[in-house]
């Protein structure tokens, strides 16, 4: 790469991150061009030279976030949980994987969650996001013959609401997945437990 080139690059870059910056502390919508040259460092026409308009800045900034996101496929799903056999093997696997993703993006996931409509490329992580989880606990409770209300309800319990509550509250990363993980698991294992209770006829 050329001097040139380097500093081009480099110049799109800070711009990408402090836009990045900015939609997780203000809002995509409240975000103005001035706002992003003065975090940058450039003046609004070097912006403008490099993201000509948000159909090309916004969807810049979602590929950086994204790629710290960094969501498992719904295809590469179900090979999170090789080899784990019992309920609390697979839901603390399961809590584990999605509360990562929050650890590595939440303020970026916040912004999705709370501006879908500033642009058609927000919306699309959205998706990515609820199919990427969909597809973690379904996954996960497959083969545990999971009692048909225990996929939203754990779905809900692995939600980026919830984990936020949690690390509001004080508990650190690794308490807030025993945590979460011994709910679901109770959940799920108490209907097994009490069928080998029932007395046989």
């Amino acid at each position: 790469m050329t001097r040139r080139a380097s500093a081009v690059a480099q110049t799109r870059r800070r711009i990408v991150d402090a836009t990045r910056e900015l939609h997780t502390e203000q809002g995509i919508a409240a975000t103005s061009w001035d706002d992003i040259a003065a975090r940058a460092g450039v003046g609004v026409g070097t912006v403008y030279r490099h993201f000509p308009s948000l159909d090309d800045l916004v969807p810049a900034c979602g590929e950086v976030s994204m790629e710290l996101v960094a969501l498992p496929g719904p295809d590469t799903a179900a090979a999170l949980f090789d080899g784990l056999q019992t309920p609390a093997e697979r839901i603390a696997r399961l809590v584990r994987e999605a509360f990562e993703i929050y650890e590595r993006g939440s303020r970026e996931l916040q912004v999705v969650r709370r501006e879908p409509e500033a642009h058609p490329s927000v919306a699309e992580a959205g998706k990515a996001l609820e199919a990427s989880l969909s597809a973690l606990v379904v996954s996960a409770l497959e083969p545990l013959d999971a009692d048909p209300q225990d996929h939203p309800v754990t779905r809900a319990m692995i939600d980026l609401n919830t984990w936020e509550a949690l690390r509001s509250a004080g508990l650190d990363a690794a308490a807030t997945v025993t945590a979460v993980s011994g709910m679901l698991t109770a959940r799920i294992e108490c209907p097994r437990q009490e069928s080998n209770l029932e007395p046989s006829d």
